[in-house]
């Protein structure tokens, strides 16, 4: 099991994929905590209202809200948008061990430049179902992709080959 003091920080784009599916549990299930930037928190919440993800993601207990203070520096909030931002520049203040990503021009900033562990929602999937928590990783990333969530079907089949589907 992934032992409870690991610093997972995530971005929007995974907490949406799976609020979409109605698995948004499997980060707690996971990793006990998971840190929000307020950037994300409101793209989710506030911005997102109604959307999936939304009330998901303001009723989860093992979310702790956090406000990125000073804000990510101005290269960085000009490359990528205030969520991806907010959520790189917490990683590396906070040393994270594993930053929650989709975006792949973020994956690519935070683990070049800041030199952080990304992990999608793929690999949340993956990892997932390697401790028991999902029960399959093919029909949820299939289903992420009907409720109009981005996954390349090369990741799909990635995905589910990893955990032998």
């Amino acid at each position: 099991m992934i032992p409870e003091r690991l610093v997972v920080i995530a971005d929007a784009g995974p907490i949406i994929a799976l609020s979409i599916v109605g698995r948004l549990d499997i980060l707690g299930q996971l990793f006990g905590k998971v840190l929000v930037p307020e950037a994300v928190y409101g793209e989710v919440v506030v911005q997102g209202r109604g959307r999936p993800g939304a009330l998901e993601l303001a009723q989860a207990s093992w979310v702790e809200r956090v406000t990125v203070v000073p804000p990510p520096d101005a290269l960085l909030a000009e490359e990528l948008g205030p969520g991806e931002a907010e959520a790189i520049a917490l990683g590396v203040r906070r040393s994270a061990d594993i930053l929650l990503i989709d975006e792949r021009k973020g994956r690519r900033i935070a683990t070049l430049a800041y030199h952080l562990r990304v992990k999608g929602t793929a690999g949340v999937l993956v990892l997932g179902k390697q401790r028991g928590i999902v029960p399959s990783v093919r029909p949820l990333l299939e289903a992420m992709r009907a409720g109009g969530y981005y996954v390349a079907e090369s990741l799909v089949d990635l995905a589910a080959r990893q955990v032998g589907e």
